[in-house]
């Protein structure tokens, strides 16, 4: 079998790579399916069309990937963050891509100013960054971290920034008013 690892934290480009590989099964007519070490033993000497899909990497150690070498059909091990080194090699994988973030974003979300949104809006969408602003507040709110630089009153909840970036993205997407002015006033306002 052989054995393909889609994994990093830019889940846009690694679920799209992953969609890509099920669409080109299909056409070829393969059964795609999650994957199932019983169903991977009980299949045929023959039966080559299989497609298998692994969204939790934990469940295939070292032996159990070295076993699945002698069967056919192809295997993608798909994980929305950076699987360890360690691990990657124990999966003997035939193939790994690994899809990441730029840096420069992750040092935008660490330090959010107007004008590193400016400067980061000249590589990535505004709906994208958007997203990730939410995402980096939702996950301090999950964790209850709260740094220096996230936030000027440290008391403020967390909660209230997220309901305010849902009325942003409403009022972009009903009014004319443009998400970029939005956001700016947004970061002006509340993290800078």
């Amino acid at each position: 079998m052989k054995i393909i690892v889609l994994h990093g934290n830019d889940t846009e480009k690694s679920y799209a790579r992953l969609t890509k590989f099920i669409d080109e099964a299909k056409k070829r007519q393969w059964q795609v399916t999650d994957y199932s070490l019983q169903e991977v033993e009980n299949q045929s000497l023959f039966d080559e069309n299989k497609f298998y899909i692994l969204y939790d990497y934990k469940l295939l150690d070292k032996n159990t990937a070295e076993k699945l070498k002698k069967y056919a059909g192809n295997l993608v091990v798909y994980h929305n963050a950076k699987i360890p080194a360690p691990t990657l090699k124990n999966l003997n994988a035939d193939k790994v891509e690994l899809f990441e973030l730029p840096q420069m974003l992750w040092k935008f979300l660490d330090n959010i100013t107007v004008k590193g949104l400016h400067e980061i809006t000249e590589t990535q969408p505004i709906e994208y960054i958007f997203a990730m602003i939410g995402w980096k507040l939702k996950q301090n709110y999950i964790s209850k971290a709260w740094p220096a630089s996230l936030v000027k009153d440290p008391t403020e909840k967390n909660a209230n920034l997220i309901t305010e970036l849902a009325k942003i993205d409403v009022k972009s997407k009903t009014t004319d008013a443009k998400l970029s002015v939005l956001l700016d006033y947004f970061i002006a306002k509340h993290l800078q």
